[in-house]
Formats: C-alpha cells, structure tokens, sequence
C-alpha cells in the first residue's frame, strides 16, 4: 500500500553436497476458510504495485515475492544453499554445466510450472529493461547453450566454472514464474495476486508445501518505525518488521504481543567513503587504522543497539558459513591510535561522517562515535550522506549490510570499484584488493570445499583492513501474541518473512 496508508495503520557445502539436493516433504497445515486476513507491516516508501519476482530492492518487495514466486534453491541460516522449488541441483565434473530437476509444484493458473518457465525467467532478469536486481549474479549464465531436457529437467551452461553457482539459485529476485513474466506474475508461491488492491495476496490452495493457514495477506508499507510499532500495539497489524533496539526492549514482558528476533542478521560498517587527492591527509591509510584502534565497540553496541547485538570483528557475516572463526578481535588502544592520527596529520582536519540512508540506527551512533574519535584526537563532522548521483567526497560513512552468503558478498567486494557511492547487488562497497579476485576465482572453480574455504577465508582477511565492523546486529520483528509460527530467520533465508506456516491461535 502506499505511504498514505499511514493513517490507517496508526487509527485503524556446494559441489559434493549439492550433486543431489534433497527433496523436501510437503508439510502444510489445513487452510481454514474463516480465517481472518493476516496484515503485516513493513519498512519503505512509495507505493505497493503488483509484486515483481525480478525487482526487488525493499525487504517488502522481496517478502511479497517470495510470496508469490518460488526460487528454485534457498537460504539456510547460515547461508549455505538449501531444496525449494528444486527437487535436485548439480554439476558436471567441471562445474559449467548445472543438472536442475524440478519438484511437482502446481503453479496459480492450476498447471505445473515447467523446465521452460525457469529458462523464460532467467531471461527476463538478464533483459537490460527489467532492470531486474539478480542480473550481476546471472552474468556468467549461458542462456543460448542451456536447454530444457524435459518439462521437468533442465541443463545449465555457464561461461565459466562456478561450484558457488547454487547461491545464485536462492537469492532474492531469481523467482520463477510462467512464461518469465514478472508484471503478471503467475508462481508457485503460497499466495497469489487477485482483485483490484495489489497489496492483499489470496492463499494458493495448491501450494506445494501445503495451503497455508490465511485465506489472506496483505501488506502494508510505513517508513515510520514508531507508527509500525504503535500499529502492532493497536491491533491494526500482525507483524511489525524490522523494529528497533527501543522498542524490542518496550515489547518485551508486555501482554499481548511478543518480539521474534534472529542474532547476526546485520553487520554494520564505517568505511572510506570517495578517494582523496594525493597528499591528503584523509588518503592516509593510517587515519582509518586509527579509527579501528580508537572506537569502543562495547559501548556502541550498548548504547546504540542496547545489547541487542555483538561487537564486530571488522569482518562481515559472523556466524555465516565460510566466515573465519579464530580472528581475533580488535582491541582498543586510545594511545596508538592517537600517535596515528598525528603521523597522518590528522589532528586538526575535519573528517565528514555520513549518516546511512537506509539505518536510522546510524546518526545515535554518530553521536558516540563521534565523542569516541575526539579521545584520540580526530575531529569528526556528521553528515547526510551525499547524493545518489554525485560523486562521493572523501570520508568515513556508515553501511549496514544485511546478512547473505560471504561467496556472494565477496564477489561484489571484488566488482566495485574503490570509490562507488552506490551499494552493489549485495549491498557490498569497498576498495579491492588487487589479488581478491584470483582467490575468488579458486573459490568458485574447484568442488573440494577444504581449498574453496581456505580461499575464502583468505579474501575476507584481505578486506579487513579496509573497513571497520563495529558490530552484528539482530533482526527484530514484533508480532501479536496469538500468531504462532513465525520464526526467527536471518534476512532473505528460506523461513525469513515466510507466512505460509504463520496462523492465529
């Protein structure tokens, strides 16, 4: 719905483990027709049209389309590939070429989506004109040689060896629907587009997994984080998305609605923004060194997440597969970090600190941060963040990237370029080392996981002296207590913002 709804809501292991993916067994829930509607809230701007499988840069674009449209693989919580609308996935000995057998799944139109629909979808995000948000991750798909072996059986071709390739297979906006038509999209998913209101889906009696429990959903976007949770209080929603850290802690103990949390969901970044002249003094690599050595990561996960989260280890996604598990963490050290500001010249240059866009947590945390660098002599301006289409000035930004697979984030890492101003696909942005792609590369050509998990623990290593992760925060999601089967699920893995299962009572 769009924005004006405002009102409303406040009143009223790749290669060997994947050579055969398992099947998984159908297991829904009897569909009651006198269920009422299930209303859930989300985060964003601007209004709700009919769900685009392809397009999806909101998290309430990609809850609606992983309503309506199933992806072929998903996300475990820890980010490794896991059966959806697969049945099986795997490689030829030399990882171009990827056998994907089809379960049965009935799509909305009453017949079984087929080999022919996938290869039409994968078309339609490659499309320049879908403008689709997946197309990076399918750059290397050779959709001339692949083929449909049978309706339900089809062969993959890819430019170049890849055993990640099944990540690809689960991302957000890789859904699969008739014919690839994304505008009308006719899935396989849970719930379905009908009627007039784009933002109220009908249940899918015929769903693969079983009908689930609400005739219907409707979706409601509001970017006021006080009016989804007031909203939740209300009655008027179900399900309040992405609350923050002051009203978990509100929610908590309270009758009548309870918090459903998933730890590690978000790493949050400050980084080196655009690259400064030669000379300067914001160049200085020391600078941001002193900026690692100088913060107090306690205390800005006390005070701005108010517990509710883990220092960080200036590495993304801990927790996730492929992440280093024996990096030490950074240590603070006032004395070295101020000798480092001085060596760079820094003491009496104002270093501009840009707020994220999409975090409102990050100006309370420019507010510590910014007390923390004086104790080492830094002096740091507070910002908005600079335009989309300028070029970005020299600095220190903060970024939060939500949690997806590490093989996936590296990849954008090694793609963008030192000073994008843009997130790339994964909403990774920093500098690129000039040997992270040959260890991606290793990565992605062999099918021994011990030598793909070294190369990979080798690239994060190599990122971690260009940005600081103060912190890995929570997912928060406030719900009313009489709903039953929503579970706590990192961003965009396979039980995340899933309401197949959800149910009154």
């Amino acid at each position: 719905m769009p924005l004006s709804r405002r009102s409303f809501l406040r009143a009223t292991g790749a290669a060997a483990a994947l050579a055969g993916i398992p099947a998984l067994a159908a297991c829904g829930a009897p569909a009651d027709a006198a269920t009422p509607r299930l209303t859930v809230a989300f985060a964003g701007t601007g209004p709700l049209g009919t769900p685009d499988p392809h397009v999806v840069g909101r998290p309430v674009d990609r809850a609606r389309a992983a309503a309506v449209a199933d992806t072929l693989l998903g996300w475990g919580q820890d980010m490794r590939p896991e059966p959806h609308l697969a049945a099986s996935v795997g490689p030829d000995r030399t990882g171009t070429r990827w056998r994907i057998r089809l379960r049965e799944a009935i799509a909305h139109d009453g017949r079984p989506l087929t080999s022919a629909d996938v290869l039409a979808s994968w078309r339609r995000i490659l499309a320049p004109a879908t403008g689709a948000t997946a197309a990076p991750l399918l750059t290397h798909v050779d959709l001339t040689a692949s083929r449909a072996i049978s309706a339900t059986e089809l062969e993959i071709v890819l430019t170049t060896p890849d055993f990640l390739f099944p990540l690809v297979l689960g991302a957000p906006g890789t859904g699969i629907v008739r014919d690839g038509r994304g505008d009308a999209p006719i899935g396989t998913g849970a719930f379905l587009t009908t009627g007039d209101d784009p933002a109220v889906l009908t249940r899918h009696d015929a769903h693969w997994l079983g009908a689930a429990p609400s005739r219907e959903l409707e979706f409601l976007v509001d970017d006021d984080e006080e009016n989804r949770y007031q909203s939740l209080l209300d009655g008027h929603v179900a399900y309040a998305h992405d609350l923050f850290p002051h009203s978990v802690r509100r929610l908590l103990g309270r009758a009548g609605t309870t918090v459903v949390s998933a730890p590690g969901s978000a790493t949050r970044f400050l980084e080196p923004t655009g690259a400064a002249p030669d000379g300067d003094v914001l160049a200085d690599p020391r600078l941001l060194e002193a900026v690692r050595l100088g913060i107090d990561r306690d205390e800005l996960v006390r005070t701005v997440l108010l517990d509710l989260g883990e220092p960080g280890d200036d590495l993304f996604g801990p927790g996730l597969a492929h992440h280093p598990a024996d990096v030490p963490p950074v240590v603070r050290d006032v004395g070295r970090a101020r000798e480092l500001v001085v060596a760079a010249g820094a003491g009496s240059t104002a270093v501009p600190l840009q707020f994220d866009p999409f975090d409102p947590l990050s100006r309370p945390a420019a507010t510590v941060l910014t007390e923390q660098l004086e104790a080492i002599g830094l002096r740091v301006e507070p910002r908005e963040p600079d335009a989309p289409d300028a070029d970005p000035s020299p600095g220190l930004r903060f970024r939060r990237v939500p949690a997806h697979p590490i093989p996936l984030h590296l990849r954008a890492a090694a793609l963008a370029r030192a000073d994008a101003s843009e997130p790339a696909v994964t909403g990774a942005a920093f500098p690129r080392p000039a040997d992270l792609a040959p260890l991606l590369a290793t990565a992605a050509r062999t099918p021994d996981e011990r030598v793909r998990d070294d190369a990979l623990h080798r690239a994060q290593l190599l990122l971690r002296d260009t940005a600081t992760a103060w912190s890995v925060g929570d997912e928060h999601i406030g719900i009313s207590a009489d709903l039953t089967g929503v579970e706590p699920a990192r961003p965009d893995t396979g039980t995340w913002a899933r309401f197949h299962r959800v149910r009154w009572g």
